[in-house]
């Protein structure tokens, strides 16, 4: 969100709506955009919880759009899901005209059946699905943020002509500095340092990556496995690194503030995303396999099929997602490879990524925003369109 704020910011007044962290102040001024921070909680509970919660941010976003005066003369209002419920809270703005974009980062349907399987989920995934296509049918363009999710969303069409336009979430490099060169490092006398970086969530699969470095350890391979992150599932983490007798091997590090991380990850021999394999995954492309790629490192990933969709097979370091026994395998390929197939297989990842570099995900952003602010206004058209 921070990225299209900034870009939709040349020459033009923005307010951002979010959660009010602790500590955070409810008005706040960065430059030409405005955030305005609404009070709420991500509890990250169950079912219940969660309709809770998105039920409550999409009302006070609604309330803001009807009523605060800076909001009063919107154009654009650009809706961040999940939900896709909170399309609803454009409402107001888009009575007196505005246009909406509903920007799908996740697709809630498998989202749904992902995160609650069994009855429950498929009852929770068929309701989803409506509120999509509902979204989907308010909004005047719909941002998707890969192929695989565009090619789902191609196949559930919404009874009418619909607008949609991928926008990958690449690297910034106002974020991680300028494309790094992979360079072919000597191999380390010492152990061999890999990295995770991000939220600790069951789903990103640093459990199965604890257990994957420990049967590495057993098979010769001598590792440091860094995770530098926060979330509900790190308690358990450090549980079984503790089980495991892994604390030498296995480190846990705060987050980092942005300006410092490009540079810590840079020091790691190669990066790690070992994400499940789900009903939602398998449309993902994890940013932190984007921005390890940035920063020229190589790469040990899950084999998840948007994943070779995007690098191929020969530009990172694959293993059977699920499978810790074949993330060490993977482990031991990568620690027997030379420097020079490892510096390779780096670059080929950057290359296959050339295409989606954020300097023209940026540019196609931007020519959306242009597009809908020249169109004409609802209120100038009679009869206004029924949605």
């Amino acid at each position: 969100m921070k990225r299209e704020a900034f870009a939709a910011a040349t020459g033009r007044r923005v307010a951002v709506v979010a959660l009010r962290g602790p500590g955070e102040r409810a008005v706040e001024r960065l430059g030409a955009v405005t955030v305005i921070r609404v009070p709420g909680r991500k509890s990250r509970g169950g079912p219940v919880s969660y309709l809770r919660e998105y039920v409550d941010f999409t009302l006070r976003c609604l309330d803001l759009l009807a009523r605060h005066p800076r909001l009063a003369h919107a154009r654009l209002v650009h809706v961040h899901t999940l939900p896709d419920l909170l399309v609803w809270a454009a409402r107001p703005a888009q009575r007196r005209g505005a246009r909406v974009i509903l920007d799908l980062h996740e697709i809630f349907p498998e989202f749904t059946r992902a995160k609650y399987p069994g009855i429950l989920g498929g009852v929770a995934a068929r309701a989803a699905r409506a509120v999509e296509r509902w979204a989907r049918r308010r909004a005047d363009v719909t941002i998707t943020v890969n192929a695989p999710i565009e090619q789902l969303l191609a196949a559930r069409p919404i009874g009418r002509r619909e607008r949609r336009v991928v926008i990958h979430n690449s690297a910034d490099p106002g974020d991680f500095g300028l494309e790094r060169r992979p360079t072919a490092r000597p191999r380390n006398r010492g152990p061999l340092e890999l990295v995770y970086h991000g939220s600790l969530t069951p789903l990103y699969g640093l459990d199965l990556g604890v257990r994957g470095v420990a049967f590495a350890i057993e098979r010769g391979v001598p590792i440091h496995l860094t995770i530098l992150g926060e979330g509900p599932h790190r308690a358990a983490l450090e549980q079984l690194v503790g089980r495991l007798r892994l604390a030498a091997c296995v480190r846990f590090e705060s987050p980092l503030p942005q300006a410092a991380l490009p540079a810590r990850l840079s020091q790691f021999d190669a990066g790690v995303v070992p994400t499940q394999l789900d009903a939602m995954t398998r449309y993902s492309l994890s940013n932190k396999l984007l921005e390890y790629v940035h920063l020229g490192l190589p790469i040990l990933a899950a084999r998840l099929p948007s994943y070779r969709q995007y690098l191929g097979d020969d530009a990172a370091w694959y293993w059977t997602p699920g499978d810790p026994g074949d993330f060490a395998r993977a482990i031991g390929e990568f620690a027997s490879a030379q420097p020079d197939e490892r510096c390779a297989r780096a670059l080929r990842a950057q290359r296959a990524l050339a295409r989606i570099a954020w300097s023209g995900e940026r540019e196609r952003l931007i020519a959306v925003y242009q597009e809908l602010l020249a169109a004409p206004s609802d209120q100038e058209n009679s009869p206004p369109r029924s949605r």
